[in-house]
């Protein structure tokens, strides 16, 4: 599966760089579909879910902002995913943030959206150490952490990738799965967040994700 490797904390993201990260997305979105659509067609014959809807799960976490999400109190709201760590040195932080603005644009015109930040690092990444790191963002992102079995549940239900890559002095770093998961209301895979193409068409974006379903 198509992966993306963090940039060193000395290099900042170039025009080149960010292109990459484009095509990256685009490479594991197709791919992602492939596996989505083989999963389905090895499936008994009769009614099958859409293809999309075998990506995603239940998860139990803890919250940065105190207690644990339960998602299925959020059965009937959207809501957004992204994978990554506290330590990541650009693309996360640079993701939340401008994620963060996205949804604050969003909920300046009336709509109302939640996002979850997973870490994939939870030995390092404890319910203490999310809610600092995230209080540099809008509070309409939460921080997700759990045991490493949790976050391992989670990270195959949403197939996401995730390589643990050793550093010099013992220390390690993450590549992982670079995307912005749209759940639906029922909790399914409603396809990957654009935010390269710019704010305007991830506005559409969420604006069709919240009207879906909404007078099913």
């Amino acid at each position: 599966m198509t992966m993306a490797t963090e940039p060193r904390p000395d290099q900042a993201a170039s025009p080149a760089s960010k292109r990459g990260s484009t095509l990256i997305l685009i490479a594991f979105a197709l791919a992602l579909v492939g596996i989505v659509a083989t999963t389905v067609a090895l499936l008994p014959r009769g009614d099958k879910p859409s293809a999309l809807s075998v990506v995603g799960g239940p998860f139990q976490l803890e919250s940065s902002k105190g207690g644990t999400v339960d998602s299925r109190a959020l059965k009937g709201k959207p809501f957004l995913v992204f994978f990554g760590f506290t330590q990541c040195p650009n693309v996360c932080p640079t993701t939340l943030a401008d994620l963060g603005t996205l949804l604050d644009e969003f909920a300046a015109e009336g709509g109302d959206l939640q996002a979850y930040y997973i870490t994939l690092d939870p030995e390092r990444d404890t319910q203490e150490v999310m809610r600092e790191y995230m209080a540099s963002f809008t509070d309409r992102i939460t921080g997700l952490t759990g045991t490493p079995q949790q976050i391992e549940g989670v990270i195959r239900d949403y197939r996401a990738f995730v390589k643990r890559v050793p550093l010099p002095g013992g220390d390690y770093t993450l590549e992982h799965t670079l995307m912005v998961y749209m759940m639906d209301r029922d909790g399914g895979f409603a396809g990957p967040l654009d935010l390269n193409a710019g704010h305007a068409l991830a506005l559409k974006q969420l604006r069709k994700l919240v009207a879906a379903g909404r007078n099913s």
